[in-house]
């Protein structure tokens, strides 16, 4: 079951998102938690690029179910940075806009 989890994300990051969103058929929450599970369940993970939550970062709610989530607060700690900045830079790939630090 998801549940209302707060992440900081950027303006140009969360519209894209919900444009894609609405282009899927799809919730921003769905393709939060898509990005994030695959980034979690891959086995060599790509640089972090992001390693802060970026300038300009508003607080927004996504829906994460409590596995991926605590997957993602692992994460967090093994890669010492925060949820934010690791799903900020996954939607970056994932939506095709470029990372920058």
């Amino acid at each position: 079951m998801s549940k209302q989890r707060k992440v900081q994300l950027t303006d140009e990051v969360w519209a894209t998102t919900q444009e894609r969103a609405v282009l899927e058929g799809k919730t921003a929450s769905d393709i939060c938690e898509h990005v994030l599970q695959h980034y979690l369940e891959l086995d060599e993970k790509p640089p972090a690029q992001i390693t802060a939550i970026p300038a300009g970062s508003k607080v927004r709610s996504v829906y994460i179910s409590q596995i991926t989530w605590a997957e993602a607060k692992g994460c967090k700690v093994r890669e010492d940075r925060p949820i934010g900045a690791i799903l900020e830079q996954q939607l970056r790939a994932y939506l095709g806009l470029p990372i920058s630090k």
